[in-house]
């Protein structure tokens, strides 16, 4: 690190030179990055001997100061936008690696007054801040489409309220056609876990009773390309899938009308780690999601992975805890989608209150205040990394330590994430003419065809 938000990155005998809020990337060798250190620091340096670099820097504004301006709430008070319903525990799928152990528990439903109070605590807030729109997401450890009733009638009831509401559903797809087509005429922002090939999609995520989930999901994606829905497909990677990405991304460019693939590893919690199914060699994993990105921009499509996306400037990782109220089947406020279930072993540390069928909200403010210091002092250590505009200190569902509430951790996810970035930087040079200045390919592609999906 040269300097505050000026970084060097070792690449092959030289390094790249990046400035991630300046969106502006070279490589350069030692000699440069001695001069550009003798620069900040400031040095004297002989301005004929370096006219020329020193002219490619200026005329980039590499040494102009920058400030990120932040979007986020920086007070202790909660007053989200987004309701985010977990619907329901219970699932038709018993996917290899879920997170949540879907299904595998008594279920529990969110209730109707529930939900219905949820709702209106976001859209006052909505009204109240003056957002002109607030959202409504359905989400969860089991299958959110499955209390299909009830997803009418939460739908309904957001919709008419005075405010736009957009309205999100990650689902499985496995939907028969009734439930399709209502999808297709109600959702704004569709999500779909897919895993790709049939081979894949039927060994990772089969139905609760055993048997194949493919068919029914390619038919359903069929529809929703016939319709023009825009939607996009969340890609869940375990050891025994890693090799198969490439195949799996081709495939999807080639069947479907898809415009945006998220690519997750499959994440160490859950029946993923009683079923051995998380990835064990990173290295694969990175050279396999690399080669599945360059065959979607090759169909030009949105290919992500959450811990790597240099087009994003930001300082946290995603607003799930700050403008988000997340709602358990049982009415439980969380901190993250994904911690849904008190059994996880997270719960205790993203679990801050209760909200009751008869609208009774209670919030403990301290423990919200706490889980967000403990995100900004996780920042702090990764200051010096060249990621730290783009995750944040990465995903808290990932570095905070189950059992002793707060503690943080560095893990192999890290690496992931440097070295996936590293490579997407060198694509935007290569794109670009050997100068990455955020106007190549590699980020106009990714100017938010549809929301990452989260």
């Amino acid at each position: 690190m040269l300097h505050p938000d000026t970084y060097t990155i070792p690449y092959l005998d030289k390094y790249i030179i990046y400035q991630p809020l300046n969106k502006f990337a070279f490589v350069g060798n030692q000699a440069t990055v001695d001069l550009i250190g003798d620069v900040m620091g400031k040095k004297i340096v002989n301005p004929e001997k370096n006219k020329k670099v020193l002219s490619f820097l200026q005329a980039h504004g590499f040494f102009n100061t920058r400030h990120f301006e932040s979007s986020k709430n920086t007070t202790t008070e909660f007053k989200p936008t987004v309701a985010v319903l977990c619907m329901t525990s219970a699932c038709n799928f018993r996917c290899t690696y879920c997170f949540a152990n879907g299904g595998d528990a008594v279920p529990s439903e969110l209730s109707l007054d529930t939900g219905k109070k949820a709702i209106d605590f976001v859209y006052d807030h909505a009204v109240k801040a003056g957002t002109g729109q607030f959202t409504v997401a359905f989400h969860g450890g089991g299958e959110p489409a499955l209390p299909f009733q009830k997803l009418q009638d939460f739908t309904r009831y957001a919709r008419n309220k005075d405010l736009p509401c957009s309205i999100e559903l990650t689902s499985n797809g496995y939907w028969n056609n009734n439930k399709a087509a209502w999808i297709i005429s109600n959702i704004d922002t569709l999500t779909l876990s897919f895993d790709g090939i049939k081979e894949v999609q039927d060994q990772q995520r089969p139905l609760t009773i055993g048997g194949s989930t493919f068919d029914v999901i390619m038919n359903n994606i069929r529809k929703l390309d016939q319709s023009g829905i825009r939607y996009g497909i969340r890609l869940t990677v375990t050891n025994n899938s890693v090799n198969h990405l490439e195949r799996s991304i081709a495939f999807l460019c080639n069947e479907t009308k898809c415009q945006t693939f998220q690519v997750e590893p499959a994440f160490g919690a859950g029946r993923a780690v009683a079923n051995h199914q998380t990835i064990q060699n990173n290295k694969l994993f990175v050279e396999s999601f690399l080669k599945a990105y360059d065959i979607a921009r090759e169909n030009k499509r949105w290919l992500y992975y959450s811990g790597a996306r240099p087009w994003v400037n930001t300082d946290c990782f995603c607003t799930a805890h700050d403008n988000a109220l997340v709602v358990t089947p049982d009415g439980i406020l969380s901190s993250c989608y994904e911690i849904s279930g008190g059994s996880h072993p997270l719960a205790e540390a993203f679990h801050f209150g209760q909200l009751s069928a008869t609208g009774e909200m209670r919030i403990d403010f301290k423990k919200r205040e706490d889980f967000q210091n403990r995100i900004a002092e996780r920042k702090l250590l990764c200051r010096e990394c060249y990621c730290y505009w783009h995750c944040a200190g990465d995903c808290p569902a990932k570095t905070i330590l189950p059992g002793s509430f707060g503690n943080t951790t560095f893990s192999s996810r890290c690496d992931v994430n440097r070295d996936i970035t590293r490579e997407l930087l060198i694509r935007c040079m290569i794109d670009s003419g050997g100068v990455c200045d955020g106007k190549s390919i590699n980020y106009k592609i990714h100017e938010n065809p549809q929301k990452e999906i989260r």
